[in-house]
Formats: C-alpha cells, sequence, structure tokens
C-alpha cells in the first residue's frame, strides 16, 4: 500500500530577505486567488518545493546570482514552475542582469520600483494564471485606442515606421520617444519579415536576404504591427504567424552586449530593442505566432530612465 501524501494546489512562492519586501509581494499577488508561500532564502525555498507545485516562483535579484541558484531553478522546474520571475532595484539591475541573464532560467525580469513594480507583477500573474497571454491591451489603460497596420511588402517597412514616428510626434510626445519608437518598430518588423519565416523543411530562406529587397507577404507571411499610447507607455506590438522564435533564443539574444546600429540576425535586432525599450514582452506560440511588445515609459524624462529594461518570456500551453 503507497504511503498517502498530501498533494498542494499550485501555489506562488516568493524568496526574498527583506520582510517588508515580502509583505508587499504577498499582498500584490495574493489577489489572484492562489496560496502565495514566502522564504527568506533559496536553501529554505528548495525545501518548500519538495511539497509544492509552483505556477510561479518570484525570486530576489541578489538570490539569484548566489550559488543555490541553479539548484533552486532547477527544483523549481522539477516540480513544474510554469515561470520564474526575479526582482531587481534599478541600483542593482547592471551589475546582476548579465548574470541572470545567463542562467536561462528565468523566464520574467522586472526591475522597475513602486508603483509600476505591482502593475507588471499583476498583469504577470493573471497572463499565467488565465492562459492568456496575447494583446498590447493588457499593458496600457482600459480604453486605449490601438492602431493596426498590416505590411504586405517588405519594402513598405521604412514609410510605416516613418509614419508610426510622426503620429508619435502628432500626440505630444518627445522627439527622443519618437526616435525610439522608430528604431524598435524598424528591428521588430524586419526580424519579423526576415528571421522568422520558415520553408517546408525549416529552413530560414530569408534569415540573409537584404533588408531593402521588395517581398510580397502574402497569407501567412503577413506582419502585423499595433501600437498605442495611454500617457503611460506608447506600446509597440509586431506579430508573425509562423512562431518559429523560442525562450533559449530569446535570453541568449538579450544578453548581448555588442549591439550595433545595423547588421542581419534576429539576435541583435531583440538586444537593441530591449535597450531601446523600458519593458519587452515576449508572447509565443510555438508553430503558430510570435507576438513581442515593446513599451516605452513616457513619464520620466531620460535622466531618471531605468539603467536596465524589464522583460517577460511567456510560452503558450498546448
Amino acid at each position: 500500500m503507497l504511503p498517502w501524501v498530501h498533494l498542494r494546489e499550485p501555489s506562488i512562492l516568493i524568496v526574498h530577505p527583506d520582510r517588508k519586501t515580502q509583505r508587499l509581494v504577498q499582498r500584490i499577488l495574493g489577489v489572484t486567488g492562489y496560496r502565495v508561500d514566502v522564504a527568506d532564502e533559496l536553501e529554505q525555498g528548495i525545501r518548500l518545493l519538495q511539497h509544492e507545485t509552483p505556477l510561479l516562483v518570484v525570486v530576489d535579484g541578489t538570490a539569484a546570482v548566489s550559488p543555490h541558484a541553479d539548484a533552486f531553478f532547477t527544483a523549481a522546474q522539477q516540480r513544474g514552475a510554469e515561470a520564474c520571475m526575479t526582482l531587481l532595484t534599478p541600483s542593482d539591475a547592471k551589475e546582476h542582469v548579465p548574470r541572470i541573464l545567463s542562467l536561462g532560467a528565468i523566464t520574467n525580469l522586472l526591475v522597475h520600483p513602486m508603483p509600476v513594480l505591482a502593475e507588471e507583477l499583476t498583469i504577470t500573474a493573471q497572463k499565467l494564471i488565465r492562459r492568456d497571454l496575447f494583446g498590447a491591451e493588457k499593458y496600457l489603460l482600459w480604453g486605449t485606442e490601438l492602431h493596426a497596420h498590416t505590411l504586405k511588402n517588405a519594402n513598405e517597412r521604412a514609410h510605416l515606421v516613418a509614419a508610426l514616428a510622426e503620429s508619435v510626434r502628432a500626440r505630444g510626445q518627445s522627439a527622443r520617444v519618437a526616435s525610439m519608437a522608430m528604431l524598435v518598430a524598424d528591428e521588430l518588423l524586419s526580424n519579423a519579415v526576415h528571421n522568422a519565416p520558415i520553408d517546408a523543411s525549416g529552413a530560414y530562406f530569408r534569415k540573409d536576404a537584404s533588408r531593402d529587397i521588395a517581398v510580397d507577404l502574402d497569407g501567412r507571411h503577413a506582419v502585423t504591427m499595433r501600437w498605442g499610447c495611454d500617457a503611460r507607455y506608447l506600446a509597440i506590438e509586431v506579430s508573425d504567424q509562423f512562431g518559429t522564435l523560442d525562450r533559449e533564443t530569446i535570453l541568449r539574444s538579450l544578453s548581448k552586449n555588442d549591439v550595433r546600429e545595423s547588421g542581419a540576425g534576429a539576435g541583435m535586432g531583440m538586444s537593441l530593442s530591449y535597450r531601446s525599450s523600458d519593458h519587452l514582452v515576449f508572447n509565443l506560440s510555438p508553430g503558430k505566432r510570435t507576438e513581442i511588445i515593446a513599451l516605452i515609459d513616457v513619464r520620466y524624462p531620460p535622466s531618471e530612465r531605468t539603467p536596465v529594461s524589464s522583460y517577460n518570456v511567456f510560452v503558450e500551453r498546448t
């Protein structure tokens, strides 16, 4: 006869040494209706994981680079953690982000202070719980209009990017915001047109083609862009219908430091987009769809911008 085992419902696990932060994050995530468990350090978290099935693991950024980090994230993955999130203060971000990205296990990095952190935490948790990943609407205030455009030929990209910048300026945003919007939109559109498509054999047949050629984008090859601004964020959403981008490629690309202003390759395009926005969100439906949302915070001047951006990687469950 097998021994009786108490199977617990999915939960959220927070590992953070600061009690005030523990209580704050616990209150924010408690509204999800899931039980929220708390540990002061990773070794305690590993012991809790022996009895948990975590939907989400939230870890302090400094703990994520400790000697126990690999063991903790391995345990979380084995217990079926849907996502691993790290919280970093802006002052710690530059020092710890390279190590965090190199781990390959942290699918979500949030570096903004309150109250922005509360918004990001809530949206991330709700997307995971509801399995509703797609759409820039989730990051904008209710009622914000999203303008949609479909790219039907590759050489229309420059015109679409210029029109975006003009529209952003017409809505009262600064030249800096318009310039960042142009850069991010151009990179994301270029990646969707040239790096996403594969042929019947799985080859990326357009990957090394010139970015300036005229290519008809019919049917599955069409690329869509939506954008909107709610006076908090300017959101730029770009989608392709191939769904070939994966989590490992994203995390490897975000860790690149040798970013150039031009050149082929999804890696450098994503890395440059990450550094040019305040929050980059990847919504992945393998083999079906990739959606990338860049959020540019328009509330603060450049001197007050967080030195490192947040990111999320969500993968649709089959």
